[in-house]
């Protein structure tokens, strides 16, 4: 699971003021780890302004430290960012 804010609008509106909120993005964004392609199972809204991610990591991708980013439309996330993949 990753989490992250700031990709947009959900398939469900979110509603203002509400405490609680959820809806998924379609389509799915983007992500990569390791430079390697991972597939996205799930990506929504969670609460106020954050998103999870339910990504499989890539059998290629090697253990330690591993660049991560994720694209959705024309936005991509930020560079340096990194998830550590155990053995």
């Amino acid at each position: 699971m990753l989490y992250a804010n700031g990709f947009g609008a959900t398939l469900t509106p979110v509603v203002s003021g509400s405490e609680m909120q959820s809806g998924s993005l379609n389509p799915l964004p983007a992500v990569s780890i390791g430079g390697n392609p991972a597939t996205v199972q799930f990506a929504g809204l969670i609460s106020p302004g954050l998103f999870q991610f339910n990504v499989v990591v890539p059998a290629s991708t090697p253990a330690g430290d591993n660049a991560l980013s994720a694209t959705y439309g024309n936005l991509a996330t930020q560079s340096g960012v990194l998830v550590t993949v155990g053995p």
